[in-house]
């Protein structure tokens, strides 16, 4: 009589059998858990639980609970696998840099899962076979991965990366790979990501559809289990005599305890740990579910300190900032109001001359192409976002006359002058090419496209990036580069709703007039639901609003992201240039801003006055 292998849960099963490997794991060998981790491991192996969910932060470990499971169920308990990754290409790298280290260095799996080098193998990069089961691993992005499979444990890995819209015409990814998991009765699924935007953050839907678990830890002083939050995280400060902060310390990081008010220490972290326990903060109905963020890791870049000075970096630049709350303390995004008020950035307008200021050091362009008009902003970038228009014209006629695109092309050759004295011309622009002059879009873009000129139109679906580098042949090709327009209004709205000077501010010139702010805070968010997913729009506030100068803000704001500039490299050569003698003829060609400010004068409003 063969003996039966004895019952072990998944945490019991790593500290014997897991392995970690020198490509993925900065202390390869032997694994050991860290407590937190236990009760996440143990979750997906309960016969009680049904779904197990994870929002949380990066430097958790999460990456190995998933790695761990897969090694479980091919080895303790063989069962067939889907494992679906955001898109094919990130299934094909987790198989890679993941799955097969995993193989290769764990005694226990080692001839599970045959030589994929081997003559008519079972391991392929995205299928292996094993006794019992077999792992298949597809992208959330692939209308076709989900079809014809039958799969007893479904994991979905960073779902908050998946494709928004679904897999295509077949529906939502998770909904899919559910599905396959039907016929078992004691099926496992595992849902986990890094949240993004409050209110569209699918793992925090997951979550919130769980049974709530955090982790409880005892204060060190007095005894008290509660849960490390931000709100109780502080560092030393010193300040002036009227009570301004003059410097942070960082490196002083520590805890308050919520009942004794005690400090807690750094060096307090492990035993703190140790006496850990999870806690469910809603009835537990088949589904479990954490949260857990960087401040309970054990890693030394997640040290207490690292986290204080990562927030200090980032906390004024609402782009950055939104980065930190997400995949540090493992929480959803919330934004703050729709939009920026007209009224604000009105009077906030600034008298910073003509030239480009001193800390900006690139230029880019972006083109609004109209029915009787081409709009044009000039946009100066420094660091970390922060901006300065430099102008914004419109060549009045039909966009299919030659002479139209003459003149633009004559601004866009302009000369800017810098206040190092250096000439600057514009770096990178971007034309819409979505309206009705399509072809004269393309031509006139395609024959500068060494000037950084290329043909853009917005894409169809949420969630692209503002723009990819990658695409901008293009436009060469006489096609346009797409670009995640809600993505870019999400950057530009966060943007003009900073404050201060620095990250992420915008600069407007004094000579802007009400129409101006009002076009540019033309549009409110709305949410749709499109095939049950809650997805973000910018619509008109009103129909009949004009928003032209919104749109040549996204233009310019995707040149900038089109050519990916190192701006700290940029403005060092700028500002440490100093400008040659001047050439007799160099005046004729230098843009003069006085043009920027003749638009209110000869034209009666900005925008050339709208009723003509």
């Amino acid at each position: 009589m063969v003996a039966l292998p004895p019952e072990l849960s998944l945490n019991e099963w790593a500290e014997e059998y897991a392995y970690l490997s020198a490509e993925n794991s900065a202390e390869p060998g032997k694994w050991h858990t860290i407590p937190y981790q236990r009760g996440m491991l143990d979750a997906i192996t309960d016969e009680d639980v049904e779904q197990a969910t994870y929002m949380k932060s990066a430097r958790v470990g999460y990456t190995k609970i998933i790695d761990h499971a897969i090694g479980y169920f091919i080895h303790h308990d063989p069962s067939p696998i889907l494992c679906v990754q955001p898109t094919l290409n990130d299934a094909r790298d987790y198989s890679k840099t993941e799955i097969a280290p995993m193989i290769r260095d764990t005694p226990a799996l080692r001839g599970l899962v045959s030589d994929p080098k081997a003559k008519d193998s079972d391991n392929t990069i995205l299928q292996k076979q094993y006794p019992g089961g077999s792992l298949t691993l597809v992208g959330a992005n692939s209308p076709t991965g989900f079809r014809r499979l039958t799969k007893r444990v479904a994991l979905f890995d960073e779902i908050d990366g998946y494709p928004v819209g679904g897999a295509g015409s077949e529906g939502d990814q998770i909904k899919l790979g559910i599905k396959r998991t039907e016929t078992y009765s004691n099926r496992k699924i595992v849902v986990g990501s890094t949240p993004t935007i409050k209110g569209f953050s699918r793992i925090e839907r997951e979550f919130e559809r769980s049974d709530k678990r955090y982790y409880f830890v005892p204060c060190p002083h007095c005894g008290h289990k509660h849960r490390l939050t931000w709100a109780n995280f502080s560092w030393d400060k010193t300040y002036d005599e009227n009570g301004q902060v003059l410097e942070h310390h960082p490196e002083t990081a520590h805890f308050i305890c919520p009942n004794c008010g005690s400090v807690i220490e750094e060096k307090h972290k492990l035993e703190m740990l140790e006496g850990g326990e999870w806690k469910a903060t809603r009835p537990f109905k088949g589904h479990a579910g954490f949260h857990i963020w960087a401040a309970y890791s054990v890693f030394a870049n997640a040290a207490w300190g690292k986290l204080a000075a990562e927030f200090l970096d980032v906390k004024n630049d609402p782009d950055t900032l939104q980065v930190f709350v997400n995949t540090v303390l493992g929480e959803t995004w919330e934004e703050q109001g729709e939009s920026a008020k007209s009224d604000d950035l009105l009077d906030r307008r600034e008298d910073y001359g003509p030239e480009v200021p001193f800390e900006a050091g690139l230029l880019t362009a972006g083109v609004d192409v109209q029915d009787d008009r081409l709009e044009m902003e000039v946009v100066a970038w420094g660091d970390e976002g922060e901006s300065w228009s430099m102008g914004y014209e419109i060549v009045y006629g039909d966009p299919s006359r030659q002479a139209v695109w003459d003149e633009l092309d004559e601004k866009l050759l302009n000369v800017y002058r810098h206040t190092s004295g250096r000439a600057m011309r514009i770096k990178a622009t971007c034309v819409d090419s979505g309206g009705h002059f399509t072809d004269e879009t393309y031509n006139f873009c395609k024959r500068r496209y060494r000037r950084n000129v290329w043909a853009v139109k917005g894409a169809s679906t949420y969630g692209n990036p503002i723009a990819n580098p990658m695409e901008k042949k293009r436009s060469l090709r006489g096609k346009p580069v797409m670009l995640g327009v809600d993505t870019a209004k999400d950057t530009i709205h966060a943007r003009l709703k900073v404050a201060d000077s620095g990250p992420g501010f915008c600069h407007f010139p004094e000579e802007y007039d009400e129409e101006f702010f009002k076009q540019l805070t033309g549009e409110k968010r709305v949410t749709k639901f499109v095939k049950g997913l809650p997805q973000r729009r910018w619509v008109k506030k009103s129909a009949n609003r004009r928003v032209e100068a919104l749109d040549c803000r996204v233009y310019a704001l995707a040149a900038y992201a089109l050519i990916n500039p190192d701006m700290k490299k940029i403005l060092k050569k700028v500002q440490q240039e100093r400008a040659e003698p001047a050439r007799k003829n160099e005046d004729s060609t230098v843009k003069k801003m006085g043009n920027r400010r003749s638009m209110s004068a000869a034209n009666k409003g900005f925008v050339n006055g709208w009723k003509r």
